[in-house]
């Protein structure tokens, strides 16, 4: 009988076995398409043996002993490395993709042609500058150009401003899934308290949350006893078994005054170290691709107001002034050389400048006035630029209550002009800092302008006053193609060209990063899906395998129980 018994028991353990397996080939089956999951495998063991007859043994039957998860640790770690890499290139592609369509420059709507059409403009007026429509045509390329430049300026805001807000989102939805893996840490600690494996469907959860996580932030993790995950963003902890720092983010300010997020640990609000995902990517975009493409076209902008209105300042138009007004200054009795002092957007240059004065009775006489800086203690100020102004015969000058410099004929009848020494070398720009005679107003991109007083008899063409000299126009033509020290011996068109060729530069390298780094996503996620993906066909070897296992243990119990039958007869 206990041969018998001993046969049934191998019979059922069998049958349990071959059943435990289906049931897990068919989780495995429907779980296939389920993102995430890792398919599990059965390890089945033969049993204790047990002695039949004296020194001879035979097994006592099968025992499905483990339910593992097909996973690589190591690879999940690399594939959540190469997704955040992923993450990160792509944002930044995407928002340099947007900095090339800001310029469009790859229709004949663009800054370029507009900037062309602005030099051509003035080597027109070169040619004729008799004429008004000439000057008239210049006004309008003029306003044209700046309204095209503020325009770009205020899309390339718009593209920094909309990274900002995704920063600020994705961070909150980073914070949400730290929550989650923290809350799974716990659960999977309970469920596996003593009974190893128990927590697979938890532990897949977890995985695909960690997946996500590194798409938006850099981590790595650590497994710890009792199967919980530390998190760890560089060298700091984010999570530590079920409990969540946090994530947040404060507002700095960058170099042009624009309000910026960072991230920080909501518990002590240190900043963050990133390094990859979605948000490393997208603070990179917004700070240094964008925020460089700003700067630099900032730059380029001040170099093109300052040049234009450096040669301007000292020409003339078809008629003089009777009165004209300056820049505001912070302080009237500070060095005009002292930029943090004056307010004013460029430094103030040694050398002289002519006034012309006009009387009622046609009688001009030209006065030369000296500004020295760089000297500290006899640097002329505005003030002395004011009383060296008012010495001058028929005009007036003076600082008036909002630091302006205000200049006036003595009388209705009386005018005055500008012009620069007989050597441009000698001059002092100090006519163009304070947007005297200017063509321009403003400092930069977002401001840029056409001077808002300035009319067609104004626009300056001429260096010696007559109608026919466009001598200052030539100059204006010329800084096309030529270098200027505002940039550094570079043309403002080179210096154009040059900014957008870097931002094409880095808009393929960005796309570059993002197809590399997609590709290995790619290959390790194929390593990955011959680990723990499921294979259908695979499964299907499996199912009928243990399927005839089942039913030769069936036949076999069905087998021992005629024998008991046979036995109980005898009986």
């Amino acid at each position: 009988m206990a041969l018998i018994n001993g046969a049934l028991q191998i019979g059922r353990s069998a049958i349990t076995a071959s059943q435990g397996a289906l049931a897990v080939i068919g989780n495995n089956i429907a779980n296939a398409a389920t993102p995430g999951y890792s398919r599990q495998s059965v390890h089945l063991a033969p049993t204790q043996y047990t002695e039949v007859s004296p020194g001879q043994y035979t097994g006592t039957g099968v025992a499905l002993y483990d339910v593992r998860r097909q996973v690589d640790e190591a690879l999940n770690g690399r594939i959540r490395t190469a997704v955040g890499d992923s993450a990160s290139s792509l944002v930044r592609q995407q928002a340099m993709s947007r900095v090339e369509a800001a310029f469009n420059e790859l229709t004949e709507q663009d800054l370029s042609t507009r900037l062309n059409a602005f030099f051509s403009a003035y080597s027109a007026l070169q040619s004729e500058p008799d004429k008004i429509t000439n000057r008239e045509i210049v006004l309008q390329e003029g306003a044209s150009l700046t309204n095209f430049i503020r325009e770009v300026r205020l899309d390339l805001a718009g593209v920094q401003d909309d990274l900002d807000a995704q920063v600020t989102y994705y961070v909150d939805q980073a914070n949400a899934l730290a929550d989650q893996i923290a809350d799974l840490n716990g659960q999977v600690v309970v469920a596996e308290a003593g009974r190893a494996g128990s927590a697979s469907a938890l532990r897949d959860q977890r995985e695909e949350l960690l997946k996500q996580l590194s798409g938006l932030i850099n981590i790595h993790t650590r497994e710890v006893a009792g199967g919980s995950v530390n998190i760890f963003i560089g060298n700091e902890p984010l999570i530590q078994y079920s409990d969540n720092r946090g994530l947040s983010y404060n507002e700095t300010e960058d170099a042009n005054g624009n309000k910026l997020s960072q991230v920080i640990f909501s518990d002590n609000d240190e900043a963050v170290a990133l390094t990859s995902g979605k948000i490393h990517g997208l603070i990179t975009a917004r700070d240094d691709q964008i925020g460089s493409a700003i700067g630099e076209f900032d730059d380029w902008t001040s170099a093109l107001v300052l040049e234009v209105n450096e040669l301007h300042s000292l020409g003339r138009g078809l008629e003089g002034f009777s009165s004209i007004s300056s820049a505001r200054v912070s302080d009237p009795a500070a060095s005009l050389a002292t930029m943090a002092d004056t307010g004013l957007p460029w430094q103030v240059t040694n050398g002289v400048f002519n006034i012309h004065v006009t009387d009622s009775s046609g009688h001009t006489v030209t006065t030369q006035i000296k500004v020295e800086v760089g000297i500290d203690s006899t640097d002329t100020t505005l003030t002395d630029l004011a009383n060296a102004l008012n010495a001058v015969e028929n005009i007036t000058a003076t600082v008036d209550g909002n630091n302006q410099l205000q200049i006036a004929g003595t009388d209705a009848a009386t005018t005055f002009a500008f012009s620069a020494p007989t050597d441009l070398d000698d001059a002092t720009n100090v006519l163009a800092v304070l947007g005297i005679n200017t063509f321009f107003e403003g400092s930069n991109g977002t401001d840029i302008a056409v001077k808002s007083d300035l009319d067609a008899n104004h626009v300056a063409a001429s260096a010696n006053g007559l109608p026919g000299n466009g001598e200052v126009a030539g100059r204006i033509a010329d800084l096309a193609t030529t270098g200027v020290s505002s940039l550094n011996g570079v043309s403002l068109g080179d210096g154009f060209n040059s900014i957008v060729g870097g931002i094409a530069t880095s808009s393929r390298a960005a796309q570059d990063n993002y197809i590399s780094a997609d590709v290995v996503v790619q290959t390790l996620e194929m390593e990955r899906q011959s680990i723990s993906g499921v294979s259908i066909d695979e499964e299907a070897i499996n199912m009928i395998m243990f399927q005839r296992a089942f039913q030769g243990a069936a036949r076999y119990i069905s087998l021992i129980d005629q024998m008991l039958d046979e036995v109980m007869s005898l009986i």
